[in-house]
């Protein structure tokens, strides 16, 4: 375990004032092996369609001064570190502290086991099960914003080896800046500084499929959805 370091955010757009609360959705990924890209490809078409509804994650950060503080950090296995534009499958848990109870709000998770908001819009019903687990991919390229991965957790997953786990803070220029932010899960007020713990599953420099390399039954939704595999993803290279 380290002691406690900073990681600097590089991204330096402006945060648009005058938001009204907005609904994020989190893109969650895994894949049977043997359709991994084919899957893959089409949750990214989905994703890039939320734009139009969604503001892109670099609409929030304004401070190009703003860092990422590490609280831990526990060091993987991988032989490399990730870098910035690689893909990586992730299971991590995104809370913040609402100074209304003792226990912190969870506004983002992989593992599963809550209720969630099933209406776009931020009004609607919440779902009649919990969630399933369901690992992340995220793209570590800050150039190309997905709604729902500020680029505070971009930095903080820099940097981390396959099977490392950290968690890290976010403040909120680099985090869903000023405004109120819809996820699944919460509302999130404006100004809030984010709270990720993320384990690093595995890394790709070349594309999708490295990702799904020897993973079953799990796969990204729609008519071939499977989950009965996605909480026993492991770690691997």
């Amino acid at each position: 375990m380290r002691a406690t370091t900073t990681v600097r955010a590089t991204c330096g757009a402006t945060a648009r004032r005058g938001q009204t609360t907005t609904t994020v959705r989190s893109s969650s990924a895994s894949s049977a092996a043997s359709a991994s890209r084919r899957q893959w490809l089409a949750s990214a078409a989905s994703v890039l369609a939320m734009h139009k509804m969604f503001p892109s994650s670099n609409a929030f950060a304004e401070d190009a001064g703003a860092s990422v503080r590490v609280v831990s950090d526990a060091p993987g296995f991988g032989a490399r570190e990730a870098r910035a534009r690689d893909l990586v499958l992730v299971s991590l848990v995104g809370t913040f502290e609402d100074g209304t109870s003792t226990t912190p709000t969870t506004f983002d998770t992989t593992l599963g086991g809550l209720v969630y908001d099933t209406n776009a819009s931020g009004t609607g019903s919440v779902s009649i099960t919990p969630a399933e687990a369901m690992p992340k991919v995220i793209s570590l390229d800050k150039n190309n914003p997905v709604p729902g991965v500020p680029p505070g957790l971009i930095e903080g997953i820099i940097g981390m080896r396959v099977g490392g786990e950290r968690t890290f803070e976010v403040p909120s220029a680099v985090g869903f800046g000023d405004s109120a932010v819809k996820s699944p899960y919460a509302l999130i007020p404006g100004g809030t500084t984010l709270k990720y713990s993320v384990k690093l599953i595995r890394l790709s420099s070349t594309g999708p499929d490295a990702l799904f390399k020897g993973v079953y039954n799990c796969s990204l939704g729609g008519a071939n959805k499977m989950t009965s595999g996605c909480g026993a993803v492991e770690p691997s290279e």
